[in-house]
């Protein structure tokens, strides 16, 4: 089982990689949004921040499966006798809103997923798990364009704060959302150059809940 320690050297080369510097561990408290005295609090538990990781995994486009086990994704699914099966839909808009979302009429693939990814996530049923590439650039950087999105459709109650699919008369959106306290749900962009809308209650669908992010595939 690799260490938090372990974690901490990868994710050390990975920066000194890019940065053509010396990486020292505050630095890679600052790459995980943390402070240092909370990584270190990690250490002392021999404990490990997995939303941290798998949400800078994803922002930076780096395969998870190494910064966490050291193994690349031939060498895992060579050893994993058995992968998840996901629906995969291209295409849902995080900007400009795309088409409606239409479970009859959407067109769709399908995405193998390690269990690693499962776990990883608290996912207990997979089958209520379904996977959107992203287009747009509103929601950088937490979202990359192109990246794939892992969706709960039984997560439909809306919470503030959380990344949800949403469907509207204008489209289906990918965006962070907050209950108006006028009325209605505030869209937000994690991109500010993008303005927040509204949308009233009665036109909003809840798709589901983003539950995490994959790199590009």
């Amino acid at each position: 089982m690799n260490t938090i320690e372990d974690i901490i050297d990868r994710l050390i080369d990975i920066l000194e990689k890019e940065r053509g510097e010396k990486v020292y561990v505050k630095d890679v408290a600052k790459a995980l949004k943390m402070s240092s005295s909370q990584l270190s609090n990690f250490k002392s538990r021999k404990s490990i921040p997995y939303d941290k990781i798998t949400e800078y995994c994803a922002r930076n486009r780096i395969n998870i499966n190494w910064v966490l086990f050291g193994q690349s994704v031939e060498m895992l699914n060579s050893e994993v006798e058995s992968v998840y099966r996901v629906k995969l839909i291209e295409g849902v808009h995080s900007s400009a809103g795309g088409g409606a979302f239409n479970d009859e009429d959407v067109e769709f693939s399908y995405l193998t997923i390690d269990p690693i990814y499962k776990d990883l996530l608290g996912i207990n049923n997979i089958d209520e798990i379904e996977a959107i590439r992203v287009i747009g650039d509103s929601m950088e950087d937490t979202l990359h364009e192109g990246a794939i999105i892992l969706v709960n459709r039984k997560k439909t109650e809306l919470s503030n704060g959380g990344i949800f699919v949403i469907n509207t008369p204008g489209g289906v959106f990918v965006k962070r959302v907050a209950i108006n306290p006028t009325g209605g749900v505030d869209l937000i962009s994690d991109n500010k150059s993008y303005e927040t809308q509204t949308i009233p209650f009665e036109d909003v669908t809840v798709v589901g809940r983003v539950i995490g992010a994959l790199e590009k595939i």
